[in-house]
């Protein structure tokens, strides 16, 4: 019975694709795919050939790329998905893909997987089980993990070894990063000129540096866990950390900073920062000359959890209720392309991002030992909890309370009250619009 199912299957595509003339070029099934490599930006030309290759190597399917700077495309796919106007296929984020399920504006990939036959199958054994966790929604896959981001502390191996260090002096605790980071700070008429470390610089996150005390944001139930002491003592950490400058001082140096117009490290006006995988193509394209490494992220002490927040990017073919299987079953066969061992070499040298597919980034980074070192963080990196309730509580919800405590007009224990209630009432608000 399954056999003849997968037959019926086959036919159904082939004839569908055949009969569909006028969708596209020499009737082909046109389908749409949205990325971040616009017209002009670095990787627009790799983008380019990733389609054209796929394009070519079809007699019924033809896509048809449209490139969006980073912030344009989330606005953009967000206004398309809730219009039903989304294309065909497109990327998305990690953490939340469970609301585009709930929605049913994604196509069930488990059983596009689970009836193919074909030799190109999806091998879903070359992707991370903790990011296919994040994807599944009622036990089925609804989307593909594209992207495997990670954090690290990159450092300035000739700041380092100008003042008699070397690799082995990185530091792997967070007193150690205290300490050496005192060593680099350079302040020049009351003015700082260069800073050893800060902990808000780059892509360190507060919920980032409390995962390495085993604690979380929220509880099992989703309760704001910010009314115990290691919340206080991180934050105090954090606040703290540059205490031998003034608040004026701190934010002169980061004014300053801000009208160079690449990231702090790149510029060598920091020592050491935790920043993403992408600081290493920023580095590449600003045409820095310095020498660097990658390591781990300092730990509290020795009984610290090596772990990293991940945010990665998500792969989805989005349901427009429109009918259109033909489109889905089309839009599948350049999914399938696109997670492929080949193309997903070519997708991270087209972007810069660390792709998902495990074999191919351990070959890809091969002959890149910096970019390497990154891959390994990937084993600890995690993504944040969804919060129907609070969805932008790592950002937007939590950044004022966290300015309040770095500006210190609300102390770390008045701060974390402050957002505690702020996510209750949040929650209650939601909760009761439900009931």
């Amino acid at each position: 019975m399954k056999k003849i199912y997968h037959l019926s299957l086959i036919l159904f595509i082939v004839l569908g694709l055949s009969a569909c003339g006028g969708n596209g070029d020499d009737g082909k099934t046109e389908i749409t795919f949205w990325h971040m490599s616009p017209v002009g930006s670095e990787g627009f030309r790799e983008m380019r050939a990733i389609i054209n290759s796929f394009n070519e190597s079809q007699d019924e399917i033809v896509v048809v790329g449209t490139g969006f700077s980073f912030w344009d495309y989330w606005d953009k796919i967000n206004i398309a998905i809730s219009s039903r106007t989304a294309p065909d296929i497109g990327f998305h984020t990690i953490d939340n893909m469970v609301v585009r399920a709930e929605a049913g504006v994604l196509h069930n990939l488990s059983e596009l997987i689970m009836n193919d036959i074909t030799d190109q199958n999806i091998e879903l054994n070359q992707f991370r089980q903790s990011q296919l966790d994040f994807l599944t929604y009622e036990s089925d896959l609804y989307a593909l993990p594209l992207s495997a981001t990670t954090r690290v502390l990159y450092y300035n191996l000739d700041m380092f070894e100008s003042m008699g260090y070397d690799i082995d002096d990185v530091p792997t605790t967070w007193e150690e990063l205290h300490t050496m980071a005192r060593v680099f700070d350079i302040v020049e008429d009351g003015d700082i000129t260069r800073l050893g470390f800060d902990p808000t610089y780059g892509n360190a996150t507060y919920h980032g540096w409390l995962w390495q005390t085993g604690e979380d944001f929220f509880d099992e139930d989703l309760n704001p866990t910010l009314n115990t002491q290691t919340h206080v003592d991180v934050l105090d950490w954090i606040v703290n950390f540059n205490d031998i400058y003034t608040r004026n001082q701190l934010q002169s140096f980061g004014e300053a900073n801000q009208l160079l117009g690449i990231n702090v490290f790149a510029a060598e006006k920091v020592a050491m920062i935790v920043d993403s995988d992408g600081l290493y193509r920023v580095i590449e394209d600003a045409g820095a000359t310095f020498n660097y490494g990658v390591a781990p992220i300092p730990l509290p002490d020795e009984n610290g959890i090596r772990v990293n927040w991940g945010s990665g990017f998500s792969i989805e073919l989005y349901n427009n209720q429109k009918n259109e299987d033909i489109k889905k079953m089309a839009s599948f066969e350049f999914l399938k392309y696109l997670m492929s061992y080949e193309t997903q070499i070519e997708f991270a040298d087209a972007t810069g991002w660390l792709t998902s597919h495990i074999q191919a980034m351990e070959d890809y980074t091969l002959d890149k030992p910096i970019l390497r070192q990154i891959l390994n963080e990937v084993d600890f990196a995690i993504d944040k909890v969804f919060v129907p309730y609070a969805p932008s509580w790592h950002a937007a919800d939590w950044q004022t309370f966290y300015t309040q405590a770095l500006d210190r007009s609300l102390s770390p224990l008045e701060a974390l009250e402050a957002a505690r209630s702020y996510y209750l009432e949040k929650k209650a608000n939601y909760e009761a619009t439900r009931s």
